[in-house]
């Protein structure tokens, strides 16, 4: 296949997931660099995409809810300067979760004192140690981003850097656990107090108490959604791209970061025009993967490069991965009581065992299940949704790997069917009624997630979040290539804000040792689209 070349840019990002967008933008608005995206999905967005179907039907394939977008708050402050304020926030209803157990149910308030009071009266011998928690994770999510800070740094000053992480790195660093062994006796608090591990898909014994406590305290005054859904922000983003010069390319697939005398200098990928595929060549000084660490130093360099640290990337490292069923409903589900509240439904208390249990999905036994209301959430919605999402491994599905999306066989949509009726089970035995609402179902597997968005396996959440990761010399903004940067959430956290965190500190490491400050300088011109 013959190899066309391109322009050049200043600036190449692999894939248009929030990170490689907040990159790009930022890059493009602050630096006046003409920025080429690179996206292999035929939409740009990465998991802030949306699809509709019938017409009505509308659902996000990764935004459920996020936290810290209220007036004045940060996340807000940095949404409003990407977005240059175009993208509009619902906020969901006061009890903004309930999580769902076999014996009780807890619902959370949108308000940190009342969630407090909430537990102390409910657990009052350990009214105390509740006070504590909520202090000790707001203390840890500061460590994180010290962390962040340091991994953001040039490689020469990000040693010296590493020394200001040392304080409260050892309790940042225990598993979740542990913490929550060490400081609570009854198993319920601690259940309830874990719910929403599913936000970073590992359970107590295996995640980081960092990780924890960055979902946890993202989440403490509510959560929101864009109105009109996701797809929203990408709209907002790509034309700041093209009025400096730069582009958003879908259906562009890269193969290869060209790496010349050890510096990235350009990217040949792959793209579609018709029924022709063609290879391609860009070029440009700097080069940003928010393509995932694994997918770039195991797919996209090659494969003979010296990299240090090539003996510990492992497909293990990944995260987990899921299945989610998408909903469309004939009725308004404010019918059944629902509010727009997210449920969080486990078969035990014990989240471990839930997690030990999720390949009993395919088996019609589900150990939890996340079910959501899109519709709910955002007052434009033409028609009602739901959505279930259950943790899932790869495995079961890789014998279809190879075979085209939607041509994978009539066995694959049987293994679908099945899996769809055990969600929706499951969900009906918990709120009689459901299934009688459902007018309209499809269900994406692991295969959509590295179909689409080519992550490894499937997973969601890129590598997993355990200590280990956190503690990863080689994970973070800087790779040993000159000019190649990593974006997105493993150059931070999981999670649409991990990921926007990851694009920005990609962008101020690219822009200098000045970068974090030119950035939080720049917000409120850029939310008012004067850059």
């Amino acid at each position: 296949m013959a190899v066309e070349t391109g322009s050049e840019y200043d600036v190449i990002v692999i894939g248009s997931g929030i990170g490689g967008l907040a990159a790009a933008s930022f890059l493009a608005r602050l630096q006046n660099k003409r920025v080429l995206v690179l996206e292999r999905h035929f939409k740009i967005g990465g998991f802030t995409h949306i699809f509709k179907r019938k017409q009505k039907y509308l659902w996000d394939v990764g935004i459920h809810y996020i936290g810290n977008v209220g007036e004045g708050q940060m996340m807000r402050g940095i949404f409003d300067a990407l977005t240059q304020s175009q993208v509009k926030w619902q906020q969901m209803p006061h009890i903004f979760e309930k999580f769902v157990y076999p014996e009780f149910t807890f619902d959370v308030p949108s308000n940190e004192e009342e969630y407090i009071k909430a537990l102390q009266e409910r657990f009052p011998d350990e009214a105390r140690a509740i006070s504590n928690y909520f202090r000790d994770i707001k203390s840890t999510a500061n460590w994180f981003a010290r962390h962040i800070t340091m991994k953001a740094m040039p490689r020469g000053i990000s040693a010296v850097a590493h020394l200001l992480e040392l304080y409260g790195k050892g309790s940042a660093l225990m598993k979740t656990a542990d913490y929550m062994d060490q400081n609570f006796r009854d198993p319920n608090l601690k259940a309830i107090l874990c719910s929403q591990w599913g936000d970073y898909g590992l359970p107590p014994t295996k995640s980081a108490f960092v990780m924890h406590s960055l979902v946890a305290s993202h989440y403490l005054e509510g959560g929101w959604y864009p109105v009109g859904g996701s797809g929203t922000i990408a709209a907002s983003i790509v034309p700041q791209l093209e009025s400096r010069g730069g582009a958003a390319l879908v259906d562009h697939t890269v193969d290869r970061i060209l790496v010349e005398n050890g510096k990235a200098v350009g990217v040949q990928c792959r793209y579609v025009t018709g029924d022709r595929e063609q290879a391609k060549e860009y070029r440009a000084p700097v080069i940003i993967s928010n393509a995932g660490a694994l997918n770039t130093y195991l797919h996209l360099l090659p494969p003979d490069y010296p990299l240090p640290f090539r003996d510990q990337l492992k497909p293990e490292l990944n995260s987990i991965s899921c299945v989610t069923l998408y909903l469309g409903l004939n009725k308004d589900p404010r019918s059944l009581g629902f509010q727009g509240e997210n449920h969080w439904i486990f078969s035990s208390t014990n989240h471990d065992q839930n997690f030990a249990n999720r390949a009993e999905l395919l088996e019609g036994k589900p150990g939890g299940a996340f079910l959501s209301f899109p519709s709910l959430k955002d007052d434009e919605s033409e028609g009602h949704t739901a959505e279930i999402i259950a943790f899932c491994d790869y495995e079961p599905f890789r014998k279809w790997a190879d075979k085209p999306w939607m041509k994978r066989g009539a066995d694959y949509l049987e293994l679908k069917s099945k899996i769809a009726a055990t969600l929706l089970d499951y969900i009906e035995q918990h709120y009689p009624g459901f299934k009688a609402m459902v007018e309209y179902q499809e269900l994406s597997t692991p295969l959509s997630n590295s179909h689409f968005a080519n992550h490894v396996d499937g997973s969601i959440y890129g590598l997993a979040t355990s200590p280990e990761r956190f503690n990863a010399d080689w994970l973070g903004i800087n790779t040993p290539i000159d000019n190649l940067f990593l974006a997105g959430a493993d150059a931070s956290s999981p999670g649409v804000s991990g990921a926007l965190m990851g694009g920005i500190s990609c962008a101020a490491r690219v822009m200098g040792m000045s970068g974090f400050m030119k950035f939080f300088r720049q917000l409120e011109p850029m939310a008012k689209g004067e850059l």
